[in-house]
């Protein structure tokens, strides 16, 4: 990985270009004699068009300039081919020696674009299942390291949620939860399935399509049950060697800073929770006491947020002739987070593609690998950090300093007797304690496809994907205060890797006869998943800071563990495609999966799916108005299978074989099952059903889909508990027990236009999205989470707890209420709730549903122009309906011993009645109950994404003999919020499935600004 360092941060990398250039040119020179042809390229409205293809077949291609004009060298006689996005294909013949001309026709009907689905490709107009279609360019404006957070709204079914977090966790669901285990959708890169897709360059993506219901996905069978994610990267194309660079730099800070207490008026808040509660006040807090604190106010989001910085490079070479092409890029992506601390995320990229072809026989291959660092936000080996690092450091208090040189460590940290508050310095624990992951990952494809007669193909496909992981934690002994006291130097180190091989064989076979055309497809794929790790720790005294476990001399201070596991899936596919007169289509795939994780009588299962479509506008016998241009109607239907919630032996028993028994006066050696297990447990399955209308309006100006989905997973794999006296360990049993209900509609609207130099597109998309529990197992006991219940005939996690119905404002009305608390500690100033039953007490069948965390309505607006050489675009995205518990907001009015919300000023007192905030108390257990106080809107609009762009004229970049093309670019994310949501972001990462919507401390999405290059050369 040195070589690709130097490279990147050398010159080195366009020498070397400048040789391959060198030595690529003179293969052209020695071509056949052509003579020069030159023309212009120009739509119906007179107006050049800038940058289109024109090709020959055989030789190099080139594109026109800012005025439309081109220069080519062919044989007089060949046929030349001239494309450009939005624009009909059209072919000249190259002869004589005039001055050529061409016009080229807008093209509206964009129905025959090729779209990727599971092994193989399928034109748009001839579409039956679920396909959602990304524009990849609008898309990478959204810049990020991966690609999962890049399709935040822009489709229609795909909910992303992220956080700042440099390399943090992107959680990504298609179409609501369908699995009580991992819920991310499969992503295949080139035909390769992969875990996730955050080990890869963004900028190697050439399209993306989602399949997103069973007739589009079941070829990939039990992996495709969440949703498939197809990435195809670029591949070279026939012409000259070409030189491709992007890159961008930006800083990046929190949009938004949360409205906190300063020394004073956190001093006032703790010191009536105190003077409530009876206690003396802290002699920090005190004015009278000599340890009172008047000299320090840190404000923590000052000291502890900063200005990060963004960037990504990447250099891409490609070419190729009609037989062979390549393209291989070198990327480098930086982040470094918005919290002090040297916390960053590094990654290297190389990415290759070649593919070519020598007569029946097609071939290609891949190699891509990464090398990662990410440095993780500090924690704490038996100190925790309550509530994380964010939340942590808006409760930390503001009498304690950044820094004090007299502690160990050299951090400040708050004091037991003087204080009285445990506060986390953040700042010191993200510099003192080092914590990191590192990754190695190489991903390896290699296919051969020849056709044995006539459109009959055989392919066969290997990969290989292997992950090499490295993650340690190391603490120095440190001083940092009441309970962030660390007397032993700790350390962590695990090793480990990960293993996929892959192989697949298929046969695809064409057959059209008059109006019939088929596609038939069959195959067998093989996988074996091997991961491995070894994890060793340390706890001493002594001093460990050239960490590492030779120096720690006691056997007793260290310890070992590891794990070994490998996992097995065998598959048989087939897909039928029927066509007939390009009215009627019909789709149907099969899988059979076998897989290792289940025992022998249940491993197999069998899934398929089933789609049909009527193009209407296709009908002879319809006569439909002339600005309808395409009318489709479809619907299918399909089952998948699911296995993600299962670990790899969880069929499988333990025993412990060294449990001894004693029989009279006799000691017997015996074996006893440790854990118990269902050895009947089956496939998960989730059976889909969606209806639609894809309509075409105005020669395809405008496109507009409607989609209905209902989505059904049962035999939900899930723990449900079991007796004690059954000896087990853990006592819960994991099997087949639950079901889930997803349905919602789905709204795609396109209008692509121009007027004169000025084009310009719309893209909205919108969906809906109502999810319902149709089985819990065992007994079908509701499960309840952090403010949450989930039970039969409600949604997942929905937020769950006391209503309030105001403040106590007199022992009287304290005593006409219902009892809030047996020990007569309520009084005048504490939060009054609802008796929902009515049984004169509040107690926990007193708490009722406060709200749904899933959003009734998402939607994300593209909008983008271009005027000669300027570009602007524009891009909105947000949900309404949903609630969220605020737990960084019901942290911060605890009324304790922390930092507070500016809020909590508005606290209770005898003179001060009108106010919903109540008295503060020490030790509460009433007013910090979680209660719909604590519940808040989820609702936001955001202009993720604003950019605008100038292409420098061709005719001035010729002038330079060196670029071939250069676009720079000012670009602005996250730079508007509407919501009335008071963290710090409405949109964070919740992945807990029965804690939805719970936000803790999610690391809040930067504002970024940055300017970009694009140059080809």
């Amino acid at each position: 990985m040195k070589l690709i360092r130097i490279l990147l941060n050398s010159s080195v990398f366009p020498i070397l270009a400048c040789a391959l250039l060198l030595l690529i040119e003179p293969v052209s020179a020695r071509q056949t004699v052509r003579k020069k042809y030159r023309g212009t390229v120009i739509s119906r409205e007179n107006e050049p068009v800038i940058g289109a293809s024109v090709s020959v077949k055989g030789g190099a291609g080139t594109v026109t300039d800012i005025s439309g004009n081109f220069t080519i060298e062919a044989e007089e006689g060949t046929i030349a081919t001239i494309s450009s996005i939005g624009f009909e294909n059209k072919e000249i013949l190259l002869k004589g020696d005039e001055l050529l001309s061409v016009r080229l026709e807008k093209s509206y009907r964009n129905l025959n674009d090729v779209v990727v689905v599971g092994y193989g490709t399928v034109k748009k107009k001839d579409l039956t299942g679920s396909v959602a279609l990304v524009n990849v360019s609008e898309a990478k404006k959204n810049v990020s390291y991966d690609v999962a957070k890049m399709l935040q709204g822009q489709a229609a079914g795909i909910s992303v949620h992220g956080s700042g977090e440099p390399g943090g966790f992107v959680q990504i669901k298609i179409r609501g939860t369908t699995t009580f285990g991992n819920n991310s959708p499969l992503f295949v890169i080139d035909g390769v399935p992969v875990d996730a897709p955050y080990d890869f360059s963004p900028n190697d993506i050439e399209s993306i399509q989602v399949l997103k219901d069973a007739s589009a996905a079941a070829i990939y069978g039990s992996r495709a049950a969440t949703g498939v994610i197809i990435i195809t990267t670029r591949k070279g194309k026939q012409g000259p060697v070409r030189v491709n660079v992007s890159s961008y730099a930006g800083v990046q800070e929190v949009a938004r800073k949360i409205p906190l207490t300063d020394r004073a008026q956190y001093q006032q808040i703790v010191s009536a929770a105190e003077t409530n509660a009876g206690l003396s006040l802290a002699p920090a807090n005190d004015p009278t006491n000599p340890s009172y604190v008047s000299n320090i106010n840190t404000d923590w989001q000052k000291e502890g947020l900063k200005r990060g910085v963004i960037q990504d490079h990447n250099v891409g070479l490609s070419g190729g002739t009609e037989n062979i092409s390549y393209n291989a890029s070198l990327g480098y992506f930086n982040q470094t987070g918005t919290q002090v601390g040297p916390q960053k995320y590094d990654r290297y990229t190389l990415n290759s593609n070649l593919q070519g072809k020598k007569g029946r026989f097609s071939y290609g291959v891949k190699a891509a690998y990464t090398q990662s660092h990410k440095g993780n936000y500090g924690a704490t080996n038996g100190h925790a950090v309550f509530g994380g690092v964010v939340t942590s450091m808006l409760t930390a208090i503001p009498t304690m300093p950044v820094y004090d040189p007299s502690r160990l460590g050299g951090y400040g940290g708050s004091d037991q007797v003087k204080n009285r508050a445990i506060s986390a310095n953040v700042v010191g624990i993200n510099n003192l304690v080092n914590d990191y992951s590192d990754r190695n990952r190489f991903l390896g494809n290699a296919w051969g496809e020849l056709e044995i007669v006539k459109n009959l193909k055989y392919r066969i496909n290997a990969s290989f994907d292997r992950t090499d992981y490295e993650n340690a934690h190391f603490e120095p002994r440190f001083d940092m205060g009441y309970y962030y006291l660390n007397t032993q130097y700790y350390m962590y180190l695990q090793y480990g890797h990960a293993k996929t091989s892959l192989l697949e064989h298929t046969l695809t076979y064409q057959l059209q006869k008059g109006k019939h055309k088929i596609d038939l497809l069959g195959g067998m794929t093989y996988q074996e998943d091997k991961n491995e790790w070894m994890s060793a720790t340390a706890q001493d005294t002594a001093d460990l800071n050239f960490r590492t476990f030779g120096a720690v001399a006691r056997a007793g201070a260290k310890g070992v563990t590891s794990w070994k596991g490998t996992a097995a899936l065998y598959s048989m596919l087939g897909r039928i495609n029927y066509n007939y007169d390009d009215r009627y289509l019909l789709t149907a795939n099969f899988r059979r999966d076998g897989s290792s994780k289940f025992a022998p009588a249940n491993r197999y299962g069998n899934f398929a799916g089933f789609a049909a479509a009527w193009n209407i506008s296709n009908e002879k016998f319809m006569k439909l108005p002339s600005f309808i241009s395409s009318l489709k109607l479809r619907g299918g239907y399909g089952v998948l299978g699911n296995q993600t919630s299962l670990g790899w032996y969880d069929y499988q028993s333990y025993i412990n074989n060294t449990t001894n028994y004693l029989f009279g006066e006799q000691l017997a050696t015996g074996s006893t099952t440790v854990s118990v297990t269902d050895p009947t447990l089956k496939w998960e399955s989730t059976t889909t059903t969606n209806v639609a209308l894809d309509l075409g309006l105005f020669k395809e100006k405008l496109s507009f889909t409607a989609e209905y989905y209902n989505r059904l997973s049962k035999d939900i794999i899930t723990a449900i508990p079991i007796p004690y006296s059954v000896g087990s360990f853990p006592q819960t049993l994991t099997t087949n027990a639950a079901s889930l209900k997803n349905s919602g509609i789905e709204l795609t609207l396109t209008y692509k236009d121009n007027i004169g130099a000025l084009n310009y597109s719309i893209n909205a998309n919108a969906y809906t999205l109502r999810n319902k529990v149709e089985k819990l197992g065992g007994k079908n006991n509701p499960v309840y989470g952090a403010g949450s219940k989930t039970e039969v005939g409600r949604e997942v996690g929905e937020l769950f707890g006391y209503q309030t119905e105001g403040i106590f404002q007199s022992q009287d009305e304290i005593a006409k209420h219902a009892t809030q608390d047996q020990s007569g500690g309520i009084k005048p100033g504490d939060i009054k709730y609802k008796d929902i039953d009515g049984n004169g007490a509040i107690t926990d069948a007193d708490r009722t549903y406060l709200g749904s965390v899933i959003p009734k309505f998402y939607y994300g607006l593209n909008v983008s122009a271009s005027y000669k050489n300027f570009d602007l675009s524009f891009f909105w995205q947000g949900n309404m309906g949903s609630k969220v518990n605020n737990g960084v907001y019901a942290a911060l009015m605890a009324g304790q011993y922390g930092n507070a919300h500016i809020d909590e000023l508005n606290y209770w007192t005898p003179a001060h009645t009108n106010t919903n905030v109540p008295r503060p108390l020490i030790n509460d257990i009433n007013n910090s109950r979680f209660s719909d106080r604590f519940v808040q809107s989820g609702s936001y609009v955001k202009l993720q994404n604003a950019q605008i762009g100038y292409t420098i004229p061709e005719s001035t970049l010729n002038r330079t003999h060196v670029f071939r093309s250069l676009r720079v670019y000012l670009s602005g994310l996250n730079l508007v919020t509407i919501t009335k949501y008071k963290g710090y972001d409405p949109d964070f990462i919740s992945d807990g499935l029965f804690n939805r919507g719970f936000d803790y401390g999610s690391f809040p999405n930067p504002r970024t600004v940055m300017f970009g290059v694009q140059l080809g050369l």
